[in-house]
């Protein structure tokens, strides 16, 4: 007896067939981000298995860290950002 718990709901270990039902990929992709190590797996014999909880967790987006700037240093002059001083990256030899 099997339930059918909507996919990121149980503890199960879920087939490749399956994954790519439940993440809308293809085979191909899924199998990519294995090779690369990208999405948490188990190795069965030969076969490729994902569990369900730590899929789910890998899919969630994660909270990024705030960039903490320093106080500005009394008697220190603040240099200029190079950003604002040039519209383009490309050499001037190329542009002319």
């Amino acid at each position: 007896m099997t339930l059918n718990l909507p996919y990121g709901k149980g503890s199960r270990m879920l087939t490749l067939g399956q994954l790519c039902e439940w993440l809308n990929i293809t085979e191909r992709h899924a199998r990519k981000l294995v090779e690369r190590n990208a999405i948490p797996y188990r190795k069965v014999g030969h076969l490729l298995r994902f569990p369900e909880a730590e899929v789910e967790n890998w899919c969630q987006p994660k909270p990024r860290s705030r960039r903490i700037t320093a106080a500005p240093v009394p008697g220190r002059k603040e240099v200029p950002s190079r950003r604002g001083r040039s519209r383009s990256a490309l050499p001037k030899s190329l542009i002319e």
